[in-house]
């Protein structure tokens, strides 16, 4: 249930981790490009330990989010349509300013931050049959990689949950090749990274990951269920994960024990969730 983490998603255990390991190594000014749960965990980071902190959001990124980081006293400059623009903004805002780039997926310590969650999960669970957990950028997949790599979860499969439009780990896995996608096409805007990171895709290839998408729809009425169930809001990123259970796909055909990755998302609000819903009833 990372959804429950001080900033409604994962991305506060690698992002936090990777912003103090800056301000050990003397950072005083942190920049990032998110889609926006990667910023608003830097941004909490920031103002936790009282840095500057800089947050360069795509066209995409909903108010509700941008206000969110504003509210923790961050700086954010709007820039491209989809993260890999901002991205490249953002580094040239590093060399500008002479601050850090923090990297909201792509990153050792990012990894070693999420890998946090099996360790805990480790404690207070065997091994499950299956780890099911939605991919963007595939910060959390590494880390969840590593976690189950440490913890010696041998006979554990990990699935990874995409949406149709943001699928670059299938498409990857299907061509056993990295794939960059032409263009997001999804309302899972936490999904949109065109590519997954090098080692995402090498941890999926040795590991024998398997990989699943869903729809749009299918992802939202994941996330309405979940709603229902357990009285938490979470992005349709987190919702191609929950489709696995919720509508029983193939993925988990004889599997006894799943273990769902509940990764949040903080980007979403009741009134934008509920038009979502009126367009695809």
């Amino acid at each position: 249930m990372d959804c429950h983490q001080p900033t409604g998603s994962f991305k506060v255990r690698g992002v936090g981790k990777r912003c103090q390991e800056a301000v050990e190594q003397g950072c005083e000014h942190f920049v990032i490009a998110s889609g926006g749960n990667a910023g608003l965990a830097t941004a909490y980071a920031g103002w936790k330990m009282g840095i500057k902190t800089t947050v360069v959001v795509p066209t995409t990124t909903k108010k509700i989010m941008r206000a969110k980081i504003l509210a923790l006293g961050a700086e954010v400059k709007v820039f491209g349509d989809v993260w890999n623009d901002a991205n490249v903004f953002a580094q040239s805002l590093v060399k500008k300013e002479k601050a850090i780039y923090i990297p909201p997926f792509d990153h050792p310590t990012i990894w070693a931050g999420n890998a946090s969650v099996i360790d805990e999960c480790d404690a207070q669970m065997a091994p499950p049959d299956a780890v099911i957990v939605a991919v963007g950028g595939g910060g959390y997949f590494c880390g969840v990689m590593e976690g189950v790599l440490q913890n010696n979860w041998e006979n554990t499969r990990v699935i990874t949950a995409e949406t149709d439009g943001a699928a670059s780990m299938k498409k990857a896995l299907e061509r056993q090749q990295l794939v960059t996608l032409d263009k997001i096409d999804s309302i899972a805007s936490s999904l949109g990274a065109k590519r997954v990171a090098k080692q995402a895709f090498e941890y999926a290839i040795n590991q024998n990951v398997v990989a699943y998408s869903v729809s749009d729809q299918q992802a939202l009425d994941a996330c309405r269920l979940f709603l229902d169930e357990t009285g938490n809001l979470v992005e349709p990123a987190c919702g191609a994960a929950l489709s696995a259970v919720y509508h029983n796909l193939k993925v988990i055909k004889n599997v006894d024990s799943i273990l769902v990755l509940v990764c949040g998302g903080s980007g979403l609000s009741l009134e934008q969730f509920n038009t979502y819903l009126g367009q695809y009833s």
